[in-house]
């Protein structure tokens, strides 16, 4: 608690707004976050924010949702001393612009889809189209974690991938379904849900029931 503590507190020393605007100097995306490194005025620092396209030398504006100190991700295999968890950016591109790229419709489609079923592609490029609506996704069960936070966390891939996002969460209070099984997966869809400490899901799917 007294970490926690200190990582909110830390917003309120190093600035008094809580809209910035900065300079990317570095970036990577990972796990469905972009971390950036950015400079605003004469402090540099450390963002992370639900993936996006990011390109060093844009100015990019975003609100606060929360520092951490010694936040550890996995998925890059790094610890940040400290980082900013960022919301609501908005990007203004480079000097030289390059002529996005759209995502190919065979990265959009599931391997399993079916009649009635939509792509985990699908649900992270158009997630404010299927923002709180139940939907369903047939998938593979890649990984579960029971028991956190009174629910159980059923990870879902399908074969299709967004921006690098390919692994759909879903909670439930449910029995988890095997790893390894092939099960359709039903829902409500909940996007950039900050569970605090780290745990922000651009897409989450909750109260959510399997059938194979």
């Amino acid at each position: 608690m007294k970490k926690t503590l200190s990582a909110l507190l830390l917003t309120a020393s190093l600035f008094g707004a809580s809209t910035h605007t900065a300079k990317v100097l570095e970036t990577m995306s990972s796990g469905g976050y972009t971390y950036m490194k950015v400079q605003e005025n004469q402090k540099k620092y450390w963002i992370a924010m639900t993936q996006r396209d990011a390109k060093v030398g844009q100015s990019v504006s975003f609100s606060e949702q929360g520092w951490m100190r010694n936040f550890h991700s996995k998925t890059l295999n790094r610890t940040f001393k400290s980082i900013l968890f960022a919301g609501n950016a908005s990007a203004k591109p480079a000097a030289k612009t390059e002529t996005s790229q759209k995502v190919p419709k065979s990265q959009m489609h599931s391997t399993y889809q079916q009649k009635g079923t939509l792509s985990i592609a699908e649900l992270f490029a158009n997630r404010e189209k299927y923002m709180n609506k139940i939907v369903t996704v047939k998938g593979k069960v890649t990984k579960t974690s029971d028991g956190i936070m009174k629910l159980n966390w059923v990870h879902i891939e399908d074969g299709s991938s967004f921006k690098g996002m390919n692994d759909l969460v879903f909670t439930t209070t449910q029995t988890s379904p095997k790893i390894g099984e092939i099960v359709y997966a039903k829902g409500k869809l909940i996007k950039d849900k900050d569970f605090g400490y780290g745990y922000f899901y651009p897409v989450i799917i909750q109260e959510s029931s399997f059938k194979k």
